[in-house]
């Protein structure tokens, strides 16, 4: 009975995560999709040499070597948003440094389950989905994929990871905030620029959570020295996250203050209402992944989900979610810490 309703359960938050994918999907072509059409078409004319791209168009040239190929289209394509966001100040700005602090913890929790013992379907190919977060937008395939594969095929929580992969996803996640200051700080007409902002938007980030690709947690049972050193590393790689992500939220609130004094009537007209739809898109982008990790946490626990809403306007959803995932994989592994020792209690007693 108990396996029954939690399967039900189990279902009924796959699926609303699922819906709020299919929702952001329409949502964000709705707002973005004649914007970006005649964009599309200029960026996929073969017969348009990158070098000639600003001379015979209107718009800004990109670098096509940080497409690695493939993604040369994605890559001009996303060297024009992120113009038009870096043109469009405050709106701009506080849109993606919105999606940027919203998703910072994100990256470190999806390597980490990646890595984790009996993990199943696409949550093991945490480059895969990235591409598809770069491809369709990081509120689309977070909550239409990433969240129903951990609920259907995650690992066993007990099973501690490596060392090596909660130190390197902290690592893979830290060349987004480098690569945004670039974008929103140096001349757009510089090359810098235009190399920083094809590879934020191309696939070269996705793709950095490769060197993982071979690294798995042990089957067998951990030690516990092993877990403990889990709790430390977690909390450490968490801290530092939390830490940038309050820095930066720290600054996108200033920004609001200065520029709107707080009025959120006039912010959400910007950034919504009447935003361009580069604007409108990181908007629903932000919204929607934070909806997605409520959904997340509170399939893990509701308490900590409630939690995580209420510490929000306080400390920023970045440090809210750092926690609510700290706290989370800490008390799993504390749980099988616990297990080991009254283990070992029983078997000295027996003895």
């Amino acid at each position: 009975m108990n396996n029954i309703l939690q399967n039900k359960r189990s279902l009924a938050f796959a699926l609303s995560s699922f819906a709020l994918g299919i929702w952001a999907f329409v949502k964000v072509n709705s707002v973005s999709g004649p914007a970006f059409e005649p964009i599309l078409e200029v960026c996929g004319d073969s017969s348009i040499d990158p070098s000639d791209f600003p001379t015979k168009t209107k718009y800004h040239a990109y670098e096509p070597i940080v497409g690695l190929g493939i993604f040369k289209i994605l890559v001009c394509l996303i060297t024009q948003f992120l113009l038009e966001l870096r043109e469009t100040y405050p709106e701009g700005i506080l849109t993606w440094g919105g999606v940027v602090v919203v998703s910072l913890p994100v990256g470190l929790l999806a390597l980490s389950e990646a890595g984790r013992a009996g993990v199943k379907g696409p949550l093991k190919y945490p480059t895969f989905i990235g591409l598809l977060y770069q491809l369709f937008g990081i509120s689309v395939m977070f909550p239409m994929v990433w969240v129903p594969s951990y609920i259907l095929g995650h690992g066993k929580q007990s099973a501690p990871i490596t060392l090596i992969r909660i130190y390197t996803a902290l690592i893979v996640s830290l060349p987004a905030l480098v690569l945004t200051t670039i974008v929103f700080s140096a001349s757009t007409d510089s090359y810098l620029w235009t190399v920083s902002a094809g590879i934020l938007g191309g696939p070269i980030l996705a793709l950095m959570g490769i060197v993982l690709w071979k690294d798995k947690s042990p089957e067998v049972l951990p030690t516990k020295e092993n877990i403990a050193n889990n709790i430390k590393a977690v909390k450490k790689t968490y801290s530092v996250i939390m830490t940038l992500s309050f820095i930066l939220w720290c600054y996108l609130v200033n920004v609001v203050y200065q520029s709107y004094d707080f009025s959120l009537n006039i912010l959400w007209k910007d950034v919504w209402v009447d935003a361009n739809a580069s604007v409108a898109f990181m908007t629903v982008d932000t919204i929607v992944l934070y909806l997605a990790i409520i959904i997340f946490v509170a399939y893990r626990s509701q308490g900590k989900a409630l939690k995580m809403i209420l510490i929000t306007p306080i400390v920023g959803p970045g440090v809210a979610e750092g926690w609510a995932f700290c706290s989370l994989e800490v008390e799993s592994l504390e749980k099988q810490l616990l297990a080991i020792s009254s283990s070992d209690g029983d078997m000295k007693k027996k003895s």
